[in-house]
């Protein structure tokens, strides 16, 4: 019997190789592209809506429709947009990545946990970003990432 399942064991290695070297990096980076991207494109318009009409509509929606308990819209709009746009960036080429989920999952929290639920912004499909905030968190970035260069490079 022991040897039956080493003989298994030993068919699968290949597609456990291929999986560990090739199909959960590119998992990671398909992680990593897809929230960046979310994130990249909602401070993108918002940082849009503050060059085409000006500071005080750019911070309307942090006053009215979804204001953050305890934080000012002046303080929350620019914090907010610096975070969609510079936290994406990092989280796409994977520098700094567990900072830059980090910061991400925290921005989704806060919009799914603290802003009131009758401003209307909260979102079953939060719970799923915040799911990938963590893959990366916890696992890191991946080796297609800048991180892992930077690690590699590191322990020269």
């Amino acid at each position: 019997m022991k040897t039956f399942i080493q003989t298994i064991d030993n068919k699968i290695e290949p597609l456990r190789s291929i999986s560990t070297n090739l199909a959960s990096p590119l998992l990671d980076l398909g992680i990593r592209l897809y929230m960046a991207e979310i994130f990249f494109n909602s401070g993108l318009l918002k940082f849009q809506k503050l060059l085409n009409e000006g500071w005080e509509e750019f911070i309307v929606p942090f006053q009215d429709y979804h204001p953050i308990p305890g934080v000012s819209a002046d303080l929350a709009a620019p914090m907010a947009t610096a975070g969609e746009l510079g936290l994406s960036v990092l989280l796409a080429f994977g520098l700094f990545g567990r900072f830059a989920a980090a910061g991400l999952l925290i921005m989704t929290a806060t919009i799914q946990y603290l802003v009131p639920a009758e401003y209307g912004i909260q979102n079953p499909q939060h719970y799923f970003w915040m799911f990938l905030f963590a893959v990366i968190l916890f696992k890191g970035a991946g080796k297609f990432s800048i991180d892992h260069l930077l690690l590699k490079w590191l322990k020269k």
